[in-house]
């Protein structure tokens, strides 16, 4: 894969983990707060595609790209979450398990290494901190305490995450 069709791949993945979002979103309709906390993961997600997009428009390209190897696993990785979104029975941990699944993947390592050679004025060096996975798996774990997920749900999340509150990879 050349540079153009890497970026345009990894900006498929996060547009499919914003529907990802998106989808969990409507299944709590009832539960205004919760809802609107997987808008903001699937908003975040949109955001993500939006600077890889910017990096694929402007020619800014990281020197080391992700293998096809590990494009085909993150695909793999989201169509085994979307069909198990679809699914009418999942339940709120479910739902934080799978979310889980994806932000503990190696896609946001691989989007931190694309996006890295971005540079420009500090607002925009400001959205892309603020895009931070480190923020992104934060905001999760925090809605899981918050929405009272299960105690062994939060304790998985907890392991995840390294003494400087990054997530590291899950067990696949």
């Amino acid at each position: 894969m050349d540079a153009h069709e890497t970026y345009e791949g990894f900006i498929r993945l996060e547009d499919r983990s914003a529907e990802m979002y998106l989808e969990l979103s409507v299944r709590w309709v009832d539960n205004p707060a919760l809802r609107w906390f997987w808008v903001a993961m699937a908003m975040e997600e949109k955001q993500h595609a939006g600077m890889l997009q910017h990096c694929w428009e402007f020619g800014v390209f990281a020197g080391e790209l992700p293998s096809r190897e590990q494009f085909e696993r993150l695909e793999a990785l989201c169509s085994r979450l979307e069909k198990e979104i679809a699914n009418p029975d999942l339940t709120l941990d479910d739902a934080f398990d799978l979310a889980i699944r994806l932000e503990s993947s190696e896609i946001n390592d691989v989007y931190s290494k694309l996006t890295a050679p971005i540079e420009g004025p500090a607002h925009v060096m400001r959205k892309k901190m603020e895009l931070s996975v480190a923020s992104h798996f934060e905001k999760l774990r925090s809605a899981a305490r918050k929405f009272g997920v299960s105690a062994e749900v939060q304790a998985r999340m907890t392991r995840l995450l390294t003494p400087d509150g990054s997530p590291h990879d899950a067990p696949r």
